[in-house]
């Protein structure tokens, strides 16, 4: 088959979606597809960075428009990067030929993308697999970004409505959000395949725990390091976290490592001067390469989900930890995918939001378990992993979902 993707990011970006989708563009392009993936020429973080109009990398021919790329400084600037990248996509997704295009895979960001491309992909009867990663516009809404009956909510609305019910297959990351999805369009859960994202690193550290490369690098010591590593996005809050950072800042055995950015970036950041805390570390997004040793560097990694973001967001922390065999230390709603897993799992932390005397309680107890039963929670993590997460078993699905034709 022919299969044209389009989204805003793709390597060498670093963000998450580029991350997946190069794993699964790839692996259609292995499994004999002609694979082509439309998206910008600029960095998403930073659009100075221009990468090359047309490349191929693995198989993939990647073809760059050249979009604005004022970046996120100004509203003026955004507005502009917006606008210019869907107008051009639309263009050359109109000069698309029929016959280059058998199937076209669509994503959820931005939100405006998909719609475009399933509009265009009707006309030229074209088939469409829409990709959902998150649900719009609920989660902007739960966020606070805009309100129920705003106009912007309303147009998000509909064009998703529209896209959910004309896409050929969409395939959602749990069971929360086809619900969601069944709910919203008030039909049947038919045409909704369920894969959940797999861990994007291509290694396991293997090594002992004092030996690891990123641990000694960054002075970690014997400490328990506690590590949220990804994007602090407001829909993952760790405020329940950082008091327990705060409750703890007199015991030397502790360290909380914070890697990546994001907006709750920030709010690490006022912590760590208001309170003087020395137990906490922040450094910068690792490259893919080294996620593995940076992960592994860990005692144990943070997970977090947002009340009210249950089937909206689906925070996929859980399954690298959970792949390379850490414990895991979850802070959100009892009932969410990531408790799905868990409970298959001994050993690891839960906590609601805002019970920051409880996760103490739990950090100082884990902290008492003697090695050898540390990394047993985190061998079991990784059999479930390896058994039911394996990115081999999903990219299989998800390569499985796109070639079926639609019911």
């Amino acid at each position: 088959m022919k299969i044209v993707c389009i989204s805003q990011v793709y390597w060498p970006d670093t963000a998450s979606v580029a991350q997946h989708l190069v794993d699964l563009l790839q692996a259609l392009s292995d499994h004999g597809h002609d694979v082509t993936v439309i998206t910008s020429r600029h960095n998403y973080e930073h659009p100075e960075i221009i990468y090359p109009a047309v490349e191929y990398c693995n198989g993939v021919r990647i073809c760059r428009i050249f979009n604005t790329g004022f970046g996120k400084r100004t509203k003026l600037g955004r507005l502009a990067d917006f606008l210019s990248f869907n107008v051009l996509i639309m263009c050359r997704l109109l000069a698309l030929r029929r016959s280059a295009c058998d199937v076209m895979l669509g994503l959820t960001s931005p939100p405006l993308l998909s719609y475009i491309g399933i509009k265009i992909a009707r006309m030229k009867k074209i088939r469409f697999v829409y990709w959902t990663m998150d649900l719009q516009p609920e989660l902007s809404m739960v966020a606070g970004y805009i309100k129920t009956d705003a106009t912007p909510a309303k147009v998000m609305q509909k064009c998703g409505d529209y896209i959910f019910s004309h896409s050929d297959k969409i395939i959602v990351l749990d069971d929360y959000m086809k619900r969601h999805i069944s709910e919203r369009l008030h039909t049947d859960e038919m045409g909704i395949d369920v894969i959940p994202v797999w861990p994007v690193m291509t290694a396991v550290y293997e090594g002992g725990r004092m030996e690891n490369p990123f641990r000694r690098e960054n002075g970690f010591g014997d400490r328990i390091v506690i590590m949220y590593s990804g994007n602090h996005s407001v829909m993952h809050p760790l405020t329940t976290l950082l008091e327990a950072a705060v409750r703890l800042k007199e015991d030397k055995r502790f360290l909380f490592v914070h890697i990546g950015g994001g907006v709750r970036l920030q709010e690490v950041c006022e912590y760590k001067e208001k309170y003087r805390l020395d137990n906490i570390l922040i450094l910068p997004y690792q490259p893919r390469e080294k996620i593995h040793l940076s992960l592994g560097s860990a005692d144990i990694q943070v997970v977090s989900l947002g009340e009210g973001c249950v089937g909206f967001t689906h925070p996929n922390k859980i399954y690298g930890a959970m792949f390379i065999g850490k414990p895991v230390l979850y802070i959100g709603p009892d009932r969410s995918h990531i408790t799905d897993i868990l409970c298959h799992c001994l050993g690891n932390i839960s906590v609601s939001h805002g019970d920051s005397d409880l996760l103490v309680r739990k950090i100082v107890a884990f902290a008492e378990m003697d090695e050898s039963e540390r990394s047993r929670v985190g061998i079991r993590n990784r059999r479930y992993a390896e058994t039911y997460l394996h990115p081999d078993i999903l990219l299989e699905k998800m390569i499985g979902s796109i070639e079926s034709e639609p019911l």
